[in-house]
């Protein structure tokens, strides 16, 4: 009689953050539910009147259930210090009431836990031995917050190693561009671990267009990638130089596809980092358009017409900018990804070297998007974590 589904603003097929609505199919309007502040990413039947789900809200993941026979929502459980699910936060529900989730946190390895009216339970761990080890992690992570130009705030996560800083510091831009970095295992993140060991500090942004700050929120990107969100990370760095954090000196940016892009795009507008690693970029918008797989992405997020010959197309294109890099860059794409395909590094690299600027491109021949495969995924790494300690 009733279908429940999640309507959001979203950049990639699946990946869905947002607003719970649901539909009587005798007919009337849809009803939005009300989450307090949640954006839901997975929502499932528990019985004919209740509906549970969970999402992001800022710093928190968060899982509740909305009764649709009158009462609303009520949260089960909800936390900072842990986080659950893959890309977005995802949920089971048990038979016998509560919910199943595989949680975790940057220092605490994936488990298997079940919630419900008793509180907080850890069914199994999957820590190996290696990660189960006392001082296997010596880095933290914490909440960081800092003003945009325009006085929005904006929030995002910091890897600290131990000590006193500044440290030197790589910013990892998330994908999408809308998408939300969150407290996540140290295993899932490219290399943190390593960098912390050698004491760089990692810093994961959530500027406006990301996911947890409302829909309108995640909207603030769409018709402008690379225009103001390029400031909220700019911004950032600035705060965490501010704060006696990042060492300004020894600054470092990557990211893969939206972050791709960003990353190649941040070091044609400002000359700060000492080294970049785009992985899986967009280089030039035009060509992205006729050799992607999916073409009216950049045509939904972009402003203006993929046909004309000014635009958002050619501005918002790094390769347009390459004369201006003075950073070191090392690109990392698959030769097999359909989203961004190689070619785009290949742009890129081509006209970094140019213009005379330090430029190296590792294509993976059987890697797809993100380069997520052994032992493709051996090797990228090793070569962004000497990238930055080099």
């Amino acid at each position: 009689r009733r279908v429940a589904l999640i309507e959001a603003v979203c950049s990639d097929r699946l990946v869905v953050c947002g607003d719970i609505k649901v539909i009587d199919c005798r007919g009337g309007n849809p009803r939005t539910l009300d989450t307090h502040g949640v954006d839901v990413t997975f929502v499932a039947w528990r019985d004919d009147n209740t509906l549970t789900y969970i999402g992001h809200r800022g710093f928190e993941t968060v899982a509740g259930e909305a009764s649709l026979g009158g009462g609303g929502a009520r949260e089960l459980w909800s936390s900072v210090e842990l986080t659950a699910g893959a890309w977005y936060p995802s949920l089971a529900l048990h038979p016998r009431g509560g919910i199943v989730v595989i949680a975790e946190s940057y220092a605490r390895p994936p488990e298997i836990a079940h919630i419900d009216t008793d509180g907080y339970r850890t069914i199994r761990s999957l820590a190996s031995d290696e990660s189960a080890r006392a001082g296997f992690n010596t880095a933290s992570i914490e909440p960081f917050t800092w003003k945009a130009r325009d006085e929005l705030e904006i929030q995002g996560w910091l890897v600290k190693p131990p000590g006193k800083g500044p440290f030197p510091l790589v910013m990892d831009i998330h994908g999408g561009p809308v998408w939300h970095c969150r407290n996540r295992w140290q295993g899932r993140l490219r290399g943190a671990k390593v960098l912390a060991d050698h004491g760089v500090a990692s810093f994961y942004p959530n500027p406006r267009g990301s996911s947890g700050r409302g829909q309108d929120f995640a909207r603030k990107v769409k018709g402008d990638m690379g225009g103001e969100d390029t400031h909220d990370y700019l911004t950032g760095i600035d705060a965490l130089v501010s704060h006696g954090i990042a060492d300004p000196k020894r600054l470092g940016v990557t990211g893969i596809s939206y972050g791709g892009f960003m990353s190649a795009w941040l070091v044609t507008q400002d000359a700060r980092f000492a080294a970049a690693v785009p992985i899986s970029a967009v280089a030039n918008w035009y060509s992205q358009h006729r050799t992607s797989q999916i073409p009216y992405f950049d045509a939904l997020f972009l402003d203006g017409r993929p046909a004309a010959p000014n635009g958002q197309f050619f501005s918002r294109s790094p390769v347009f900018y390459a004369h201006r890099v003075r950073t070191p860059v090392l690109q990392l794409t698959g030769a097999l990804d359909q989203n961004t395909p190689p070619t785009q590094a290949l742009e890129f690299h081509r006209s970094l070297l140019e213009h005379g600027a330090v430029s190296v491109l590792a294509t993976y021949p059987t890697a797809g998007h993100g380069i997520r495969t052994f032992p493709e995924v051996v090797d990228a790494t090793t070569r962004y974590v000497g990238w930055f300690l080099d």
